[in-house]
């Protein structure tokens, strides 16, 4: 009789098992929190994400040469998309099926975002930070967090400006890409809400910019909303700089203005750039002036915009990491960032409001690119 109830305790404890290994929460080890990545590395858009690479990592870094979070150390693993949305899907759920990742941070890309969603529901997995501001994104999604105004508030921003100063007739240039071409509509119902109409539309592909150019010399455009990932970006102002008489150029966040200096020079000149986080060289911001000591400390060079962004989402999803308690899982992190009211990252804060859009920042201003290739505010 002894064995027998030795025996049935034995079956109890072995059936247990499974049930204790279905609860652990993947990604979360005794020491370890893995946060997965997939971005441009590659393509189109690398210029922008090497600096935003760099960033999150220097951040992770930090933390943990700081003790971690709750003991265990941050480990980013980084897959790269080549800025292919099929691509992004497949490594969202090769980093949460395969590397076992907690949660998913800074996906770059407007259409990639759109195609890991799925993936996102499907896992019940938070992605912190997309550099989209696509309206298409902003769609109620209990897993996808926003640190970024909208691309319709940037040029709303625009729109303003140029209502405000008179400007009449404005042109959108669009390069052929999906992004781009869902952000011309954007630019062109911004304008209508001031009461401006585009007086052409005009979208160019890579490396065919000087055809678009004859459009807009015929328009009689006095500024341009120019709407363009960053190659595709330099190769338009190439060609925009040999018109005899230029109109102003407005363009938004996602573009690489250093990539356009380092085509045409100090031409580059007057150029009108929305950007959705503070002034990286601004060190009157404590947020900045940490970002900046951050990146010495990793003599890094300075990632600019771009790096400061994603070092944004970095220092929320950490946040939210202390927030989601000792022994972290994705509900309770999920919870922890609904909760953020009023968080003061220095300078500059994040609010996820009641709901599920979940757009916790929505800071936009306009900056102008000097004759050296730096920004003027």
């Amino acid at each position: 009789m002894y064995k027998i109830a030795i025996w049935v305790l034995a079956l109890v404890a072995l059936a247990q098992v499974p049930a204790q290994e279905a609860h652990a929460q993947d990604g979360i080890t005794k020491d370890t929190i893995l946060i997965g990545r997939s971005a441009g590395i590659t393509g189109p858009i690398a210029a922008r994400t090497k600096p935003a690479t760099e960033a999150i990592q220097a951040y992770f870094d930090s933390v943990n040469e700081a003790g971690g979070i709750n003991g265990r150390r941050l480990k980013l693993i980084n897959l790269d998309d080549a800025n292919e949305p099929k691509r992004a899907a497949e490594n969202s759920r090769k980093l949460i099926n395969d590397e076992k990742v907690f949660a998913l941070i800074s996906q770059s890309g407007g259409p990639q975002t759109q195609a890991v969603l799925p993936v996102l529901n499907e896992f019940q997995t938070p992605l912190i930070g997309t550099t989209s501001g696509a309206d298409n994104l902003r769609a109620p999604n209990k897993y996808l967090f926003h640190l970024k105004a909208s691309y319709t508030q940037e040029f709303g921003k625009m729109a303003e400006h140029m209502q405000t100063t008179g400007v009449a007739r404005v042109a959108v240039v669009a390069s052929d890409d999906t992004a781009s071409r869902d952000a011309m509509r954007g630019a062109e119902a911004a304008l209508q809400k001031v009461g401006l109409k585009s007086v052409a539309s005009i979208t160019f592909k890579a490396n065919e910019s000087a055809a678009a150019l004859d459009q807009l010399a015929k328009a009689n455009a006095q500024a341009v909303i120019l709407i363009a990932l960053a190659a595709p970006g330099a190769d338009f102002f190439k060609e925009f700089v040999k018109l005899p008489v230029r109109p102003q150029v407005f363009t938004w966040s996602v573009i690489v203005t250093e990539a356009i200096y380092k085509a045409v020079g100090e031409k580059a000149y007057g150029l009108v750039v929305s950007q959705t986080v503070p002034s990286p060289a601004d060190r009157s911001v404590s947020l900045v002036r940490e970002y900046q000591e951050m990146l010495k400390k990793a003599k890094l060079e300075d990632g600019g915009y771009a790096g400061l962004e994603p070092y944004i989402y970095a220092r929320v999803l950490v946040e939210g990491l202390k927030r989601a308690g000792k022994a972290p899982t994705r509900p309770a992190l999920i919870a922890a960032l609904e909760g953020m009211r009023d968080y003061d990252l220095g300078g500059d804060t994040v609010t996820f409001g009641p709901g599920d859009v979940h757009a916790g920042r929505r800071f936009v201003e306009l900056v102008i690119v000097g004759r050296d290739g730096r920004f003027l505010r």
